[in-house]
């Protein structure tokens, strides 16, 4: 009973101190308020898919943009290209919202790169128990994420630590730096291993091994110039960023390719007609692949990653005629924007077409991988590795749906995700 006294307490405390009656961004539309709390019993005792489909909803009545109230918090979500080009443009606007706080145990302060080749050593195979534990782990630590973000006493460490939640996700970010410390000291060994016979690595193709990020790192560490801390937060970083979400766009890729058998065979007529025999595609040749790169261009506009990118102004803007002030939580909802109808007719539809017609007419109309000063640095590594992977397996194999015309339900995790399994067939071609 105490605890729950100090909670109340807290929470009206933070209240008081955060609270501006006279904010301008009151007057912006959205779900009615309740006195102090605001919208927080909105979306409480929802699943994660209920609460993806209500905010879908809110995007839907509110054409523009809208506003949330949470105690103190007052969040303005936009899904209209000319709101998100003014904030994902702007050159200081940068700083990222709670949600990245509540990663700062697991990811630290690493760069989002896009790579796991950069960590220079073999993972474990998927079968491995450590893969599969590591797997778990995102997985849980992302749901937790989510759970803490619509309980706000839960923004609180001293509070949400001592919670099952708080423990849950202490457990997890545990398994997930043994498995990091694992990578850097697998590589370390490996390294030293090589000078002390005084070899050269090489790659499968018997040619020296480029230098990788990971031994940037570790020739870093051996100067001073960084502790074992701040590689592991690095290493945290491009094992997610290079796995999760190249992840889920690829089976987003093969779940609509399933259901459209003449993308694949396009895919597959197009790779033949600029490879003409050759079995490795260079840059080029993939460059050249146009409505490859539409297919999975029109993949990432209907299952976007990241679905929403947060942000806290740093300095004062203006969306519409109203003032927003530095200090301000904005949150750009990427689904919804990639479903607008007035920028994209048919949203629902698959249509790489769409991507070869000229049809995309505002540059913030469609921001797979965020925009601005803070976009994806992985992003071109992330639509090579897509390409490759769609083009051998299109090349061995047709894919086949195991029921026709779904609609896949997802989720809102860190990631944007299936809500459920997906099955597919590999015929062998």
């Amino acid at each position: 009973m105490w605890f729950s006294l100090l909670v109340v307490a807290v929470i009206y405390a933070l209240w008081k101190l955060f609270y501006k009656e006279d904010d301008p961004i009151d007057s912006l539309p959205g779900p009615a308020k309740l006195p102090i709390i605001g919208n927080m019993l909105d979306m409480f005792n929802m699943t994660p898919g209920e609460k993806f489909k209500y905010e879908r909803q809110l995007s839907k009545t509110y054409k523009q943009r809208y506003m949330q109230k949470v105690f103190y918090r007052r969040i303005v979500y936009l899904h209209h290209p000319d709101d998100v080009e003014v904030v994902l443009s702007h050159s200081k606007n940068i700083t990222k919202n709670v949600i990245y706080d509540f990663l700062k145990p697991w990811l630290g302060t690493g760069l989002l790169l896009s790579t796991e080749t950069a960590l220079g050593t073999k993972l474990d195979t998927d079968r491995s128990v450590n893969t599969a534990a590591y797997k778990d782990a995102i997985s849980k630590i992302g749901q937790i994420c989510i759970y803490r973000l619509s309980r706000i006493w839960l923004y609180i460490d001293a509070i949400f630590n001592r919670t099952s939640a708080g423990r849950e996700f202490a457990k997890n970010v545990d398994i997930i730096h043994s498995f990091a410390d694992n990578v850097i000291v697998q590589r370390k060994e490996q390294r030293l291993n090589s000078l002390d016979k005084g070899l050269v690595e090489r790659d499968e193709f018997n040619r020296k091994k480029r230098t990788v990020l990971l031994d940037l790192l570790l020739e870093a560490e051996a100067k001073r110039e960084i502790d074992l801390e701040g590689i592991r937060e690095e290493v945290n970083t491009f094992m997610f960023a290079g796995h999760d979400t190249t992840g889920t766009a690829l089976t987003f890729s093969l779940m609509l390719l399933s259901d459209h058998e003449e993308a694949q065979e396009r895919i597959l007529e197009e790779y033949n007609e600029v490879m003409r025999g050759k079995e490795t595609p260079t840059l080029s040749e993939f460059a050249e692949m146009k409505y490859l790169d539409a297919v999975i261009k029109e993949t990432l506009r209907l299952y976007p990653n990241p679905h929403r990118i947060g942000r806290v102004l740093t300095e004062d803007i203006t969306l519409g005629g109203v003032p927003m002030r530095a200090g301000t939580e904005v949150c750009v909802l990427t689904i919804d924007l990639h479903y607008r109808e007035d920028f994209f007719p048919e949203p629902e539809k698959f249509r790489p077409e769409r991507f070869l017609r000229g049809e995309i007419q505002h540059p913030y109309s469609f921001v797979p991988f965020s925009a601005g000063p803070r976009n994806c640095l992985g992003q071109k590594f992330a639509m090579l590795e897509i390409k490759s992977v769609l083009t051998h397996i299109c090349n061995n194999f047709k894919l086949v749906p195991m029921k026709r015309n779904w609609r896949v339900e997802t989720v809102s995790d860190i990631v944007l995700k299936p809500a459920e399994p997906i099955y597919i067939k590999f015929v062998p071609r």
